[in-house]
């Protein structure tokens, strides 16, 4: 069986990014994956100005200057050269006079009419963002293959940039797979259940900005259905992915109409909940993961590996492509763990003084939805390693839960 993180090292390092790109209008970049390093238009502070509302001073060896203007954000600064004993109210923003020393802030100063005193003495070049401290022009910006953050769209729109290069949305189909399911408003027959892998993975992937997500509906257990529904995926989409054709039995055409049409790892992970998973690629190059059945499991392998897997596809770096974790506190004990697989168990993160604490949830078998829904992070339990309370482990968090 494949341990998880070689498995993982190893589907990011294999995963062709795409290069396709396009320009994008900066207000539609949130999400989007950076196709090019971007550089500095203009220092950043552009001009030399005050951190402070308070008093431009020249001078700042005297406790005592005359009060000649005044200078808002926007103002022309350059009207005013300070002579030795002169001051300018000034604002957060505005420029900065010439020959100014020092920003006084205005707690620090007392006023009678034109005249500012301060009480202690005060150090030069204070309160004075100098132009280009932070940015100097055509220095690097923001590098390639990173998703675009909101912050990120201000420093851009600091910079002057309306549109951004990106690399092209993914296409993704999200297929489900069975003769035991039945579309929702449809009442159930015996033994059906509905199909309620589909829409949690639409739900998951549709967060995703860098991906155009569609449903490919539920396929029946047929081998020329199935091999009709991929031939004609295959022709216009990305990535494919199958909810419950990741094991291998007797009624379990999707490997074989895959493998009849590309090429498909079908891996054994050393995991729990996810032990089936396979991946590889289709026709010309369109990528294909095969996810188990089970829901729970379903939802972890998406997040601790097809989604990963796309974001790299999509052009996100390696590194930054591998799943958010942190660390907290076990609120629970695993004595004797024997396991040779690692066990990634639902918890909600609970905070105190301490830090956060995971607690585990009691609804923990793959099939068990109301656990996933319910909880914060996927718990990371290594294998044969027992764990006390108080011990710090691996938390991965649940897409959604912490928006």
């Amino acid at each position: 069986m494949r341990d998880y993180y070689d498995a993982l090292d190893d589907l990011l390092s294999n995963a062709t990014m795409t290069q396709a790109f396009e320009e994008v209008p900066i207000l539609e970049a949130a999400g989007r994956v950076l196709a090019q390093d971007l550089k500095v238009n203009y220092p950043a502070p552009q001009f030399d100005n005050s951190a402070m509302d308070g008093y431009a001073v020249n001078d700042v060896n005297r406790r005592q200057w005359k009060v000649i203007g005044m200078i808002s954000a926007g103002d022309e600064s350059a009207q005013f050269t300070l002579q030795a004993g002169e001051a300018v109210r000034i604002f957060t923003g505005a420029g900065i006079p010439n020959h100014c020393d020092t920003v006084i802030q205005q707690e620090l100063v007392s006023r009678d009419e034109d005249v500012i005193r301060i009480e202690e003495p005060f150090a030069i070049d204070k309160n004075i963002r100098r132009q280009g401290e932070e940015l100097q022009k055509g220095a690097l910006l923001l590098d390639a293959n990173r998703l675009i953050t909101p912050a990120a769209i201000g420093l851009l729109a600091s910079q002057g940039y309306a549109t951004v290069p990106c690399f092209k949305k993914l296409k993704v189909t999200v297929f489900s797979t069975g003769d035991e399911l039945t579309p929702l408003g449809q009442a159930l027959e015996i033994n059906q259940i509905y199909d309620s892998n589909r829409p949690m993975l639409l739900s998951i992937l549709q967060r995703f900005k860098f991906l155009e997500v569609r449903s490919g509906g539920a396929i029946e257990d047929n081998l020329e259905t199935l091999k009709a529904h991929i031939t004609e995926a295959m022709e216009t989409e990305d990535v494919l992915i199958f909810t419950g054709g990741a094991s291998v039995g007797e009624k379990d055409y999707l490997k074989q109409a895959l493998d009849n049409l590309g090429e498909i790892e079908h891996w054994k992970m050393a995991i729990k909940p996810g032990k089936p998973f396979g991946w590889g690629k289709v026709g010309s190059g369109t990528k294909v993961f095969l996810l188990p059945g089970n829901p729970v499991a379903s939802y972890a392998t998406s997040l601790l590996l097809a989604i990963p897997a796309m974001k790299r596809i999509a052009g996100v770096s390696i590194e930054k492509s591998r799943p958010v974790s942190f660390k907290a506190r076990a609120d629970f004990d695993v004595p004797n763990n024997k396991s040779i697989r690692r066990d990634f168990r639902r918890a909600i993160i609970k905070n105190d003084e301490y830090g956060a604490w995971a607690e585990l949830l009691t609804t923990q078998d793959s099939h068990m939805l109301s656990g996933i829904s319910y909880g914060d992070v996927l718990v990371e339990v290594p294998t044969a390693q027992s764990i006390k309370r108080g011990d710090l482990v691996n938390v991965y968090p649940l897409i959604g839960t912490h928006d």
